[in-house]
């Protein structure tokens, strides 16, 4: 091992796909978006199929490419309009589009081709999706056209925090589509956290994100079977014994307290692993914890090691669990280290860090 790297665990994967898919009896789309937050596309493409996932949803055309060249036969959701000047490159890798505004609607139509499209409504988010009161007057242009619905779909605001306003959304989305025939079409609006109890049946598909690589983040209780799919180590790289009022790292933000063993670990901001780690955080060295002692800097991390015995090469676990089961470190936990959410924890990690596959 030289700096360290990103263990991705396809059993978990597949068994948290598999499990997700039990609970809402839909169809799956995987979001693969942000390199599968972080998990990498193709790694996560690959496993999803040999799980039964077909669709897959992304952020940009490139990821939607990536998704193409492990499986041509993938359904491919891009999930924004993107430039009309991409259109050629979107018939061209056959992906779905999702729509919601009249202009990038008549663009597509006015290239005579026929393209998969996904009307997207805004129930809620105000981020994209037509509004309502527009929904009809877009699902018949598009029906009178070239294109091809495929599909109607929504995205919820607060799914992870607040079941009943997402309940509000529900019901908007469904007396918005009451008068039109969805005979045939994808009807998808649940996320990660709705699909554990938005089990209404007149949805048949559900777009899941972190949930399948192992975070639960619903608002209602569950049998909590999410496995986490991803660890991250490295390796002591130095030693060096420091006195007590000598300062370590950026900013020499940290006093010693005490004579001290202090350890180097070559991961860092540069990485994924976020500077805010320090004071808070801590990682697992020969099954104890041992808290970061400095700034993390953007290439290495320093570590107090004084209370333990430990040796240049040791194994340092960043994220997962100590060889002995005893102690566990999760995204969660970085997240609330740096105050921020599970999901810029993962999509943040580095390509730099080689994934590696366990089962």
């Amino acid at each position: 091992m030289d700096r360290g790297y990103i263990y991705v665990n396809k059993k978990s994967f597949v068994k948290n796909l598999k499990y997700l898919s039990q609970i809402s009896k839909k169809k799956t789309c995987l979001v693969v978006k942000a390199n599968a937050y972080g998990h990498g596309i193709k790694w996560s493409v690959r496993n999803a199929r040999e799980a039964g996932v077909e669709w897959f949803a992304v952020a940009s055309i490139d990821e939607g490419v990536q998704v193409k060249e492990e499986f041509k036969d993938s359904r491919v959701l891009l999930l924004a309009e993107p430039s009309v000047g991409q259109l050629d490159n979107i018939l061209k890798n056959d992906l779905d589009l999702t729509v919601y505004s009249d202009s990038f609607i008549d663009a597509l139509i006015d290239t005579g081709n026929e393209y998969n499209v996904h009307l997207k409504i805004d129930t809620g988010m105000h981020r994209i999706g037509c509004s309502p009161d527009k929904f009809d007057y877009l699902f018949e242009k598009i029906n009178d056209s070239n294109l091809s619905l495929a599909g109607i779909c929504t995205h919820f605001p607060l799914a992870d925090t607040d079941k009943g306003h997402t309940q509000n959304s529900i019901d908007l989305f469904k007396n918005t589509i009451s008068n039109v025939d969805i005979d045939n079409l994808l009807c998808h609006v649940d996320n990660s956290a709705s699909t554990f109890y938005n089990l209404d049946e007149s949805f048949n598909m559900v777009r899941i994100g972190i949930a399948a690589y192992g975070i639960e983040i619903s608002p209602v209780e569950s049998e909590n079977k999410l496995l986490p799919t991803m660890e991250i180590k490295t390796r002591v790289s130095n030693l060096q014994h420091r006195k007590k009022g000598e300062a370590v790292s950026y900013g020499k933000a940290k006093i010693l307290d005490r004579d001290s063993v202090i350890a180097t670990s070559p991961i860092g901001y540069g990485d994924g692993y976020p500077w805010n780690s320090f004071p808070d955080g801590h990682v697992l060295v020969n099954n104890k914890i041992c808290k970061l002692i400095g700034r993390v800097t953007m290439d290495q991390i320093l570590i107090d090691v004084t209370d333990i015995n430990v040796k240049v090469d040791d194994e340092v676990t960043v994220l997962g669990k100590s060889e002995n089961g005893q102690h566990e470190i999760t995204v969660t936990d970085i997240a609330q280290w740096n105050k921020t959410i599970e999901w810029e924890i993962l999509t943040n990690m580095s390509r730099r860090l080689e994934r590696i596959e366990i089962e």
